[in-house]
């Protein structure tokens, strides 16, 4: 099992002779990431099985993503072809149920699962969750802290409002993405749902998305 510490590098084939007795065949080594865990590997093709169960999770439990594009699952048996500094996701499976019953599903998704701050804000579009010193993972805007607000909503059966808010304003104001509707001090991001989604796990990805594919 290996240890998940940020900052912790992994090689592959650490204790399998066979490994080792191929590594000229493979050449140097490939840095990637996965949930920002770095770790090392001489081939330059892994299934996403395999990447997942390297970093200690089964793909029964969950889904291997690359984190410029959350929204694609990598199939489990699929072969993935590794490029230096390559970034992924392990995101828990979603059920073929609707896990999400409400605004308290999705807290909880944030607080345990990410470990993040929440709380409540009312805006001028009424009660909002709002995440916390969330950092964006990839793309142009990486490394930024914002905060996230997701509108509540009471829908049955349950639906997240198809638009979230981040502060401060992160890009210039373009198609879809506006002036807060919280306050001034927000931003707000239009995005359609391309499906239900069926988890917190969902509504995550679908922030990222949006977010690690905006154009500044």
């Amino acid at each position: 099992m290996f240890e998940h510490e940020h900052g912790h590098e992994h090689e592959h084939g650490h204790g399998h002779e066979h490994e080792h007795e191929h590594e000229h065949e493979h050449g140097h080594q490939i840095s990637y990431f996965v949930n920002n865990i770095h770790y090392k590997t001489h081939d330059h093709e892994l299934s996403a099985e395999t990447i997942l169960r390297l970093a200690g999770f089964s793909s029964t439990d969950y889904t291997l993503v690359l984190e410029a594009n959350p929204s694609q699952a990598l199939p489990p048996e699929s072969i993935v072809v590794l490029h230096e500094g390559e970034r992924f996701l392990a995101l828990r499976r979603t059920n073929t149920v609707s896990e999400i019953s409400g605004m308290k599903d999705i807290e909880s998704f944030f607080t345990e699962k990410l470990g993040l701050r929440v709380d409540y804000l009312k805006g001028n579009n009424g009660d909002n969750l709002v995440v916390h010193d969330v950092e964006v993972p990839a793309g142009p805007l990486a490394g930024k802290i914002c905060d996230i607000a997701l509108q509540c909503t009471d829908s049955s059966p349950f639906m997240p409002h198809p638009a979230f808010h981040t502060r401060p304003t992160l890009v210039a104001p373009q198609q879809g993405i506006q002036e807060g509707k919280i306050s001034s001090e927000w931003q707000y991001w239009s995005r359609q749902w391309p499906k239900p989604p069926l988890s917190a796990d969902e509504v995550w990805a679908w922030i990222l998305t949006a977010l690690t594919q905006a154009t500044l």
